[in-house]
């Protein structure tokens, strides 16, 4: 928890037995009980009420009591703090002439999202996304919530570093929210594979523009991807022949074919591959693994 709550927050709200691996979140809202999602579940600590105070200390703890160095953090609505951890904001926002967001203040509400590192998540389903020992390109379609970066993050290291049914492969990895690699100070704190370049801080299409014309990638990774830049984006990549693993937002793979998104990224047929994750008993696991046409990819 210590990188998570000031030390002085964790005593006095009586958090020292959470387990940091059974955490998922943590929300604090001005004027409003502590709520955890623990172990899958939501839990409200109906003893604890959040002062506006309380916010304003743990954010400027957050952020290193340097507010202004995360500025441009802030103005996107989040930020990343040391472990992998994504800290969302609530609070107005400023606009500049143009209306482009400059800044926030105010801050009223913040959710912590724990980042999990689980090794060999991805095991599963290998045997499922290669084919005649070629990697396919792959969209896991998930909720919010099912542990979608975590089997991407893993997905990343096995094609990296090499794995039963194929040798390591260079891998460009898309890390706009710098959550995947958990970059810091310019360093992964993750373990992406040896053979993976990050690409963190810049927008997602303007990313994948940049690592193929300077990194020669064989393999491109990118969490959510969602708009029409985006597709375009993509589009170049699988032209110039580099496999694609990506995340998307949806519950299923009919959710998915239905929206204008998806059923351009079906037209195009650039993923071979789709990953359906859903909840457990509170933990994620896998639905199946659907091919283009929708068909179940059998387990081989």
């Amino acid at each position: 928890m210590q990188q998570l709550l000031p030390e002085s927050y964790i005593s006095r709200w009586k958090l020292r037995d959470i387990k940091r691996e059974k955490l998922q979140e943590i929300r604090i809202r001005c004027s409003q009980p502590l709520f955890l999602r623990y172990e899958g579940q939501e839990v409200e600590c109906s003893h604890i009420l959040v002062s506006k105070a309380d916010v304003e200390q743990i954010f400027k703890w957050l952020c290193g009591y340097g507010v202004y160095a995360y500025q441009e953090e802030i103005a996107k609505g989040y930020l990343t703090i040391q472990g992998g951890h994504r800290v969302g904001i609530g609070g107005k926002v400023l606009l500049d002439v143009s209306g482009k967001v400059m800044h926030m203040k105010y801050i009223s509400s913040l959710l912590i999202r724990v980042s999990h590192d689980v090794r060999g998540v991805a095991d599963i389903i290998l045997d499922r996304i290669y084919q005649n020992g070629n990697l396919q390109s792959t969209l896991i379609l998930s909720p919010p919530g099912c542990g979608k970066t975590t089997l991407l993050r893993d997905m990343v290291r096995q094609v990296s570093d090499g794995n039963v049914y194929d040798k390591g492969r260079n891998v460009s990895l898309i890390d706009e929210r710098e959550e995947l690699a958990a970059v810091y100070a310019g360093e992964p704190v993750l373990y992406v594979g040896k053979r993976t370049d990050v690409i963190s801080g810049c927008e997602k299409s303007q990313a994948m523009e940049r690592c193929l014309r300077a990194l020669g990638p064989e393999v491109v990774a990118v969490d959510e991807i969602y708009s029409e830049k985006d597709a375009d984006a993509i589009k170049r990549l699988n032209g110039c022949g580099c496999v694609i693993l990506a995340t998307h937002h949806a519950h299923s793979f009919q959710e998915f074919k239905e929206k204008a998104f998806g059923e351009k990224m079906i037209e195009l047929g650039i993923f071979k591959r789709f990953v359906v994750l859903e909840k457990i008993a509170g933990q994620y696991g896998i639905r199946g693994v659907f091919t283009s046409k929708g068909e179940m990819e059998a387990k081989k």
